[in-house]
């Protein structure tokens, strides 16, 4: 059978290229922002007084973003990591093997930040709105799914953890109206409540580890 090309493949060269560029910006010790869509379209450039190296990718998938985090770990030397991916394992046809497989996937990126030494942040993928553009392609089941995974593997691992499935939801499970513009990219009202939780998170762990580095340099 004749592999079909990745129709997702020239937008994600050209974010490697954008993604190079901004590091040489940023600089060592910033916070790199690592996902899916969702990531790319976060517009902050700061996050707890640290420069954001936004490296979202529009279409990317687990499986995908893996082999790309332990290169732009080492390239980008942040002092701290956020990790949002996994709405793309979610897609109509998912089956909770393809999703075990996303999981494991996952879990291979959670140890490139334990191998680098730099901590994260996890957040899970939200939940879909329905009844919009995009929401019948995807999976509320497979999304809750690897919510549930995603926050196994980071339980004692993760600096802090961000649980958008729940978080984002209504009574019912479902995200809340006016989170998404087509049932699965955040809307503005979102993006700016996802913000306000990254730069509450992120300030909290730097002020963290600082105070931690300040008792170790007076043992």
């Amino acid at each position: 059978m004749t592999q079909q090309p990745n129709p997702f493949a020239p937008h994600w060269l050209i974010r490697d290229i954008t993604i190079a560029t901004h590091r040489t910006l940023v600089g060592p010790g910033g916070l790199l922002f690592l996902g899916d869509s969702l990531v790319e379209g976060f517009y902050w450039s700061s996050l707890g007084g640290l420069p954001v190296l936004n490296a979202g990718y529009f279409g990317i998938w687990t499986e995908e973003l893996e082999p790309k985090v332990a290169r732009l770990l080492k390239s980008a030397q942040p002092s701290i990591g956020v990790l949002l991916v996994g709405t793309n394992d979610a897609k109509k046809g998912s089956s909770e093997e393809s999703i075990a497989a996303a999981a494991e996937h996952f879990e291979r990126v959670v140890r490139h930040f334990e191998d680098a030494g730099v901590p994260f942040v996890a957040v899970t993928p939200p939940p879909i709105e329905p009844s919009k553009r995009l929401s019948n392609f995807y999976l509320a089941d497979s999304m809750e799914s690897l919510s549930r995974r995603i926050l196994r593997i980071v339980d004692g691992r993760a600096a802090a953890i961000l649980d958008l499935q729940k978080d984002f939801a209504d009574p019912d499970g479902a995200a809340r109206a006016g989170i998404t513009t087509d049932g699965i990219h955040l809307s503005a009202e979102a993006y700016r409540l996802l913000h306000d939780m990254l730069e509450t998170t992120i300030a909290a762990v730097t002020a963290w580890r600082g105070h931690e580095r300040g008792q170790s340099a007076r043992l």
